[in-house]
């Protein structure tokens, strides 16, 4: 197979960021795809890598898009240069590769569609490692602080703090240094700071860190137990919060021995367990991804679809489907009606006035059956290669089966394609790719079964069916039982479907109960690690109700920190599965700390504990400004 041409271009300048693009590229290239470096230039035709295009509109994208990747190395936090309404509107629209576990926690606020998480990672050949024979002397390092980067107020405040001190500060005013320029001011320095422009961050600045580690730096960062950093960085720096910044920078100053030791050793404590990027299987999933956009999948000689329909409302709202089934378009079409017997006369009577199906099958049932039942005989009276279960009342787009089914047939390697619905509460806006889609059975608005369709092989593989103790929520039990059958899901994302108004659940705790049942077959899958009490406790996060004690939630925030920090699924799924899942229960996990709050059962000091234990730290940290209250605020 012939791999496609990437090309890299980067809006920053070499002296300045060259050094994460050259990163990014040797990975790229290590795996054997050709690639190109051209500055400042979006190259027609082929796959580009943009790095820091935060101030180029939308409109300047959009005729290359969907070849093109936003690699983002923004904090996206209000009040930064990045944080703008085009810049936004760019992520919202642009396929991303996210640096920060923080942006792609808020991804649903910041409006990503889709986003991967795709770390800078460590790559020896991207930049010089000053070898420790260069390390100046004591008495050559004549600047006593570096820092180089935008001046924020903070900034300035701390750093005329440490020149009131009588210090010897050196940093970029006005214009950026030469790389010759800063590579010589940060070798003389004694100590080089790394601390954020804006309060609100806590993203550490890891390339800047990357630069000062390969130039044997001893480093003092602004630091909180809430920060984003891996845990085996803070020991490569001296850290240190805001407030504490200049003291910890005089106590440096003054130990000589600590700053050779962190000159000498920090460069390996920082890269000990780090990786090149990993970007092999984020370009994988960008080719899957882009293999699925509108323009990119055409079926001509189309298969059998059956559609599953269980009589299960009025006659009319069974008439309106049907009406919508007469109209597909380019597909050979199979309805199965399966209908109790006290609807035979009105049901008679909707069919006799509505456009029908070519190929219409009612099964009239002797007796009453429930849903569930009804379903599945529809589906073993069904003959189409492919299924789709509708509700009575839904109304499928006239190009919503065929779109479907293309996909389906050009995508082998997919079993469940769903699409973007229409509701009366609003649009309904499904991830498009497997690891969102799963991760969304983990939040509030998963993937709809009426909205899908499935093919009738993996059906037939897995045995997956519908349940008849699901009295409610047998549509999610099933696609929850799918996705633990080791299904894979794709998205339209178009809105081709309009779903029926469901009637209002009589028993919300049994419903409840039975929504959490489905769910733990997805943890159960997602997290084979942990043990099946670990599961069930962490599937309570979906209870009706929860225990109103702070030993609850703390159990319940110590189980799913420790489920998260270790590998899910298996070491063949990559890291941003992983990373996809945790971003899911820590939603939850906020959900479930607002609630505590909102009860006045939880506090500010009781959140600060948690911090306390590393796995809940480095669980909660990405989710800082999500917290119902912000901690360790300087």
């Amino acid at each position: 197979m012939t791999l496609p041409r990437l090309n890299f271009t980067s809006l920053s300048q070499e002296e300045v960021c060259g050094d994460i693009v050259k990163a990014f590229r040797l990975a790229v290239e290590r795996l054997g795809y050709p690639t190109s470096y051209t500055p400042c230039y979006i190259e027609p035709g082929v796959i580009n890598i943009l790095f820091f295009f935060w101030d180029i509109p939308w409109s300047e994208i959009q005729a290359h898009h969907p070849d093109c990747i936003i690699v983002n190395f923004e904090p996206m936090v209000p009040g930064t240069h990045a944080w703008s309404e085009k810049y936004l509107d760019v992520l919202k629209r642009a396929y991303v590769w996210e640096y920060s576990k923080s942006n792609f926690q808020r991804n649903l606020e910041l409006g990503y569609r889709n986003a991967d998480y795709v770390a800078l990672g460590w790559e020896p050949g991207a930049a010089e490692v000053v070898p420790l024979a260069d390390i100046l002397p004591e008495e050559e390092q004549d600047i006593d602080v570096v820092f180089f980067g935008s001046l924020t107020r903070r900034r300035i405040v701390l750093l005329e703090t440490l020149i009131s001190r009588g210090l010897r500060v050196e940093l970029t005013r006005g214009r950026h240094w030469t790389l010759e320029e800063r590579n010589d001011y940060v070798r003389r320095a004694k100590v080089v700071l790394n601390f954020h422009n804006w309060e609100d961050s806590r993203i550490v600045e890891v390339p800047r860190l990357s630069i000062l580690m390969r130039h044997r730096k001893a480093v003092v960062c602004e630091l909180y137990p809430d920060s984003e950093i891996e845990p085996w960085m803070r020991e490569a720096v001296v850290g240190a919060p805001y407030e504490r910044l200049v003291e910890a920078v005089e106590e440096l100053l003054a130990d000589a021995p600590r700053r050779a030791a962190l000159e000498r050793e920090g460069l390996d404590r920082f890269t000990r367990p780090w990786a090149p990027p990993l970007v092999g299987p984020a370009i994988e999933r960008f080719l899957d991804w882009r293999a699925q956009q509108a323009d990119r999948f055409v079926a001509t000689e189309l298969p059998r679809v059956s559609v599953c329909l269980a009589l299960g409302a009025s006659p009319e709202a069974v008439s309106r489907s049907l009406q919508s089934l007469a109209a597909q378009r380019d597909i050979e079409l199979e309805v199965v009606l399966v209908a109790p017997p006290d609807d035979s006369q009105d049901l008679d009577a909707a069919l006799a006035k509505a456009p029908l199906p070519g190929n219409l099958r009612v099964i009239r049932l002797p007796v009453a059956f429930d849903r569930a039942t009804a379903r599945n005989m529809a589906l073993a009276q069904s003959t189409g290669d492919y299924v789709v279960f509708l509700d009575a009342g839904d109304v499928a787009a006239p190009e919503r089966l065929q779109r479907q089914v293309a996909m389906l047939e050009t995508r082998p390697a997919l079993d469940i394609v769903g699409c973007w619905c229409e509701t009366d509460d609003g649009p309904l806006r499904f991830a498009e790719r497997h690891q969102d889609i799963i991760a969304e059975y983990l939040g509030t608005r998963p993937l709809l079964l009426s909205a899908c369709m499935v093919r009738r092989s993996f059906l037939e593989r897995s045995g997956v069916r519908h349940d008849p103790e699901f009295t409610v929520h047998d549509d999610l039990h099933l696609l929850c039982k799918s996705a633990a059958a080791g299904a894979r899901f794709a998205v339209v994302p178009e809105m081709l479907h309009t779903l029926a108004a469901l009637p209002a659940t009589a028993d919300p705790v049994r419903a409840a109960a039975l929504a959490m049942r489905a769910r733990t077959l997805v943890l159960a899958w997602l997290l084979p690690h942990c043990s099946g009490e670990d599961v069930t406790e962490i599937a309570r996060l979906y209870a009706h109700l929860w225990p109103p004690t702070l030993e609850f939630a703390e159990h319940l925030l110590g189980t799913l920190a420790n489920a998260c920090l270790r590998p899910s699924r298996a070491p063949e799924l990559q890291p941003v599965e992983h990373e996809t899942l945790t971003r899911a229960l820590r939603h939850e996990a906020v959900r479930l700390l607002h609630v505590f709050f909102n009860a006045d059962l939880a506090d500010k000091a009781w959140l600060e504990r948690q911090f306390a234990l590393d796995a809940v730290a480095a669980f909660l940290a990405p989710a800082a400004n999500q917290l119902p209250a912000r901690v360790f605020r300087n």
